[in-house]
């Protein structure tokens, strides 16, 4: 007779390992345009060769104000309700009263276990409130660990401003208070006190004044770029405007030789301020080699909207639906990204918040419209067809919007821009044979094209959270 089968004890189940959740950085240009600053050699260095680069990357609404509340929030300017710099609707006070101050990346990354930094520019005319008994000059919204915030940044400059550092107000001016050269040694600090605790992931949002004008670059970098001129592509002082929109002939004549100067000095302006950001860029690689922080770090490096330099007669601003006002640099590097790659996929600056969330392994709240951009960081990305397919470009209609440029709604896709204003006028480029945009063809483009193309503006200029993403 054989023996019970004695029952063996379960072993104790051995602990998954426990993966590091990856560091994130968020670095901002302001009014940074993809032309000029692909150009800069150190951040090709830095970026593009040791990257990868999207060259289809847009900003939702490009205008300072609306496009940081797409970048904070994730959500277009329809749903945020800021889509102005100034007047109603505008900039900190409509962020404010929306609620945003608790409901964007920063309290939803830390809630989820990250230290959380912001270094530069929050939104625009930070802190004005639109009830003034409600006004907190040294506020500090929550979520943010370390918060040195560049206070009313419409009096600011890169060589004169005040900043929120947690609380307290410091003024700074050049030489040794330059704006970028500051950011970059208070993130420094920020890094390196939270490398005293391994265990806790950090997320951190560079946000710098360059190069938007006036530039006032730091005084070491004045004589570079002597003689530097501003691009001169083929919408440069168009001949021809007869197709393009009544706002846009109306306000803008053939640009003259003095003006044409002082483009170019803006622009040479813009370079000389670049070289400061280049030099912080170094200084934030190099601190992450010291603290061995680089392989388990993502560096997301882009621009709040571009800027038009005289194309379509346009001497400069940004919030039209053109190239020069809708592209922006987008570099990302981090682990498993590959390196010196470009990839074709549309982004927008609303798939920040989902991709950082996604990094994180954090749920992406329902209010959030972008989609993560994390499927496309692997030397295997998804194939262009299986991705969005248009990308919503949009200046929505509000109270009091100047009238400069009407209100928009519009689509790119990877070779077509379509646009519909609310004054009834339509554009619509077909990219492949006139990247310029020198041609509307509104008029005499193909029936089912065009229908094809409203039907996606009118799904999108409503969406709100899934609805918006394919």
């Amino acid at each position: 007779m054989t023996s019970p089968t004695t029952p063996t004890a379960n072993p104790t189940p051995t602990p998954a390992p426990t993966v590091a959740k990856p560091n994130i950085i968020l670095v901002l240009l302001d009014d940074g345009e993809d032309a000029m600053i692909s150009n800069m050699p150190r951040i090709r260095a830095n970026f593009i060769e040791r990257g990868l680069r999207f060259t289809n990357a847009f900003a939702n609404t490009p205008l300072c104000g609306p496009s940081r509340a797409n970048i904070l929030a994730g959500q277009f300017s329809h749903n945020t309700r800021v889509i102005q710099n100034i007047g109603g609707e505008a900039g900190y006070p409509a962020w404010a009263e929306g609620g945003y101050n608790t409901n964007n990346i920063g309290p939803w990354l830390k809630a989820a276990g990250y230290r959380t930094g912001i270094f530069g520019k929050y939104q625009n005319d930070y802190p004005t409130r639109l009830d003034p008994k409600d006004f907190v000059e040294n506020f500090v919204p929550p979520g943010w660990d370390d918060w040195r915030v560049v206070m009313s940044d419409r009096e600011a400059s890169n060589d004169s401003y005040t900043l929120n550092e947690n609380g307290a107000l410091n003024r700074y001016a050049s030489p040794s208070g330059y704006q970028a050269d500051i950011l970059a040694a208070r993130l420094d600090s920020f890094l390196r006190a939270t490398e005293a605790n391994d265990a806790q992931p950090f997320f951190a949002f560079l946000s710098l004044g360059a190069p938007h004008t006036p530039t006032a670059p730091a005084a070491r970098h004045l004589s570079a770029y002597a003689g530097a001129t501003a691009p001169r592509g083929s919408s440069f002082n168009e001949a021809d405007m007869s197709d393009k929109p009544r706002w846009l002939q109306d306000q803008t004549p053939l640009i003259d030789a003095e003006t044409i100067r002082g483009i170019d000095e803006d622009y040479r302006g813009s370079l000389q301020a670049m070289l400061a950001v280049e030099e912080a860029m170094d200084a934030l690689l190099t601190t992450l080699d010291q603290l061995g922080e680089t392989s388990n770090t993502y560096i997301f490096f882009t621009s709040d909207n571009g800027l038009h330099r005289g194309e379509h007669r346009l001497r400069g601003g940004k919030n039209t639906p053109y190239e020069e006002s809708i592209r922006m640099p987008f570099y990302v590097r981090g682990p498993g990204v590959p390196t010196g790659r470009t990839i074709e996929h549309l982004a927008g600056l609303v798939d920040l918040v989902p991709t950082f969330l996604g990094l994180a392994g954090t749920p992406i709240p329902a209010s959030v419209d972008g989609m993560s951009l994390a499927p496309l960081l692997t030397a295997t990305p998804p194939a262009i067809t299986a991705w969005r397919q248009e990308m919503l470009i949009e200046h929505p209609a509000g109270a009091g919007l100047p009238v400069r440029i009407p209100a928009y709604y519009a689509v790119r896709t990877q070779t077509e821009l379509y646009v519909e204003y609310d004054n009834f006028e339509n554009e619509y480029y077909d990219l492949r044979t006139d990247p310029a945009q020198l041609n509307n063809l509104a008029r005499s483009a193909p029936s089912s094209t065009l229908s094809r193309l409203a039907a996606r503006v009118a799904a999108l200029k409503g969406c709100r959270g899934a609805s918006c993403r394919p």
